[in-house]
């Protein structure tokens, strides 16, 4: 019958209640009695590795509720305990390949996303297991719960997320738990301070270091879920930039939580909104570096990049220094997942909802990650070859006999070298700068050799049969501004500029 199911079903989950706890006081006995550091994070190695193999099998034992639960309790206990486990001991040898993206020194490219460490407590652990950065956070103006959801008919109640076993794929629907922007700062602030790891200073054209200083520390920040206003969520965002600014070597915007309600319209109102955001944004961390403090690259966290192209010019224009693809997915269905797994995801977002994460969207990720490297680096080259055009078109211009083009010349004289991207990006801001600059005076000087030239037309009109004109001389030279105007203009428009410039 249908009562003696459910007692049958409440049977077995308070049975698999008991053996997880069971099992949690196993291991947690077996880690309090390894001694230092080393032999807890050992066990807690240990533990993972072979949950890692015992996660199909229980996966295929467990009813899809009482496995979600034992891995949204357990959860946060075990990262606390690989927190605790990473200790203040020397640096163990870490790889290092040397790498500078945005100004910043990477020791490699390997580094955790925002979502694992909430609250900066596994900086230790991850700067001592070898990270090349990380990122603390999503961070949040002020402490949340996230989304909390009842357990095993009530007997717990927490945050929800599973692995996905047989894909090694995840699904969360945490709902942005935070202690708040304080806390997580405090904890950078000590973790730079016991292993001399200061915030870095974006520099181009430096080599990258492979040290243990070169280990960025970035700040996921997002307005927080229980602000209903827009003008609420954005000071709190603000108030968290304000903080980090002095600790964080870059920070990140989350605009893509799937989890919480961001605010806002849809298509043409919800890109005006997402502009201002970022242009207050964008303002708070310029009038800081005005100040004195460091220029901190900023970041924007999308769960899609749409047209790549369009994308980056939009974010770029707004001064926005990279794109962070992709946050977690919703589309389920556009996934291929094991029939196992499958079944799991469909049990737990029918209940929980929540984001796809991890090998399952690593091809998406990858192409739209792709897309935007592609489209970054057009923007840089196009830019290129009409500062190339305008340097050649000036060099003409002065060979002109009776010519001289100072203005243009001063703009153009600097020789592009082959820089990196970020590098080349900054050399040529630098030549913008000047372009923009020099660009009125060469206007002014195509405007005076237009008159010159139809007042010579109208002298050669004139002029006696046979005679030697001098339009012949004036037409290319005028020909000749144009072209370089039109390169100057290409130029000024290919990169984005200073509001004043604009």
């Amino acid at each position: 019958s249908g009562e003696v199911c459910a007692e049958a079903r409440m049977y077995m989950l308070r049975r698999t209640a008991s053996a997880c706890a069971a099992g949690g006081v196993l291991a947690a006995g077996a880690y309090a009695a390894q001694g230092g550091d080393e032999g807890r994070r050992s066990v807690l190695l240990g533990l993972a590795r072979a949950d890692e193999q015992l996660r199909p099998a229980l996966a295929a034992l467990l009813p899809a509720e009482a496995f979600v639960a034992l891995y949204s309790a357990s959860r946060t206990p075990f990262l606390g305990a690989l927190a605790a486990s990473a200790g203040c001991g020397a640096l163990p040898s870490a790889p290092s390949i040397g790498l500078r993206a945005m100004g910043l020194s990477f020791r490699n490219d390997l580094g955790n996303a925002a979502g694992l460490d909430k609250d900066g407590t596994l900086l230790d652990f991850n700067y001592a297991l070898g990270a090349g950065y990380a990122v603390v956070g999503t961070v949040l103006s002020d402490p949340h719960s996230g989304n909390l959801f009842d357990f095993l008919g009530g007997l717990w109640r927490g945050n929800a997320w599973t692995p996905l076993p047989s894909s090694g794929g995840a699904l969360n629907s945490l709902g942005l738990p935070s202690k708040g922007v304080e806390p997580a700062l405090r904890n950078i602030a000590a973790f730079r301070e016991r292993h001399g790891v200061p915030p870095q200073r974006a520099e181009h054209g430096r080599p990258a270091g492979d040290g243990g200083a070169s280990f960025p520390v970035g700040v996921s920040i997002m307005g927080h879920p229980a602000h209903s206003d827009p003008a609420d969520k954005l000071e709190g965002v603000l108030r968290c930039v304000r903080l980090c600014l002095p600790l964080a070597d870059f920070i990140e915007i989350n605009e893509s939580c799937p989890n919480v309600h961001h605010g806002g319209g849809h298509g043409g109102d919800a890109t005006a909104e997402l502009r201002k955001r970022l242009e207050a944004i964008v303002a708070e961390r310029d009038a800081a570096a005005r100040g004195g403090g460091r220029r901190v690259p900023l970041l924007v966290k999308l769960g899609d990049l749409g047209e790549a192209e369009g994308t980056v010019r939009f974010l770029s224009r707004l001064g926005i220094d990279g794109v962070v693809a992709l946050n977690t997915q919703k589309d389920y269905a556009s996934f291929e997942l094991p029939p196992a797994d499958r079944a799991l995801l469909d049990s737990y977002t029918a209940r929980y909802g929540g984001g796809l994460s991890g090998p399952p969207i690593l091809d998406r990720s990858s192409a739209q990650a792709a897309a935007a490297q592609a489209a970054a680096e057009a923007k840089v080259e196009a830019a290129k070859q009409a500062a190339t055009e305008a340097q050649e078109e000036a060099a003409r211009l002065a060979a002109l006999p009776g010519q001289t083009f100072a203005a243009a010349e001063l703009a153009l004289s600097r020789p592009l070298k082959i820089l990196s991207l970020e590098e080349e990006e900054a050399e040529l801001r630098l030549q913008l700068e000047a372009l923009v600059a020099s660009q009125r005076g060469v206007e002014e000087t195509l405007g005076r050799v237009t008159a010159e030239r139809a007042a010579l037309e109208r002298e050669d009109a004139e002029a006696a049969a046979g005679g030697e004109t001098v339009i012949g001389k004036v037409v290319p030279i005028a020909a000749g501004v144009g072209k370089a105007v039109a390169a100057v203009n290409r130029l000024t428009t290919s990169l984005p500029l200073p509001k004043k410039a604009e």
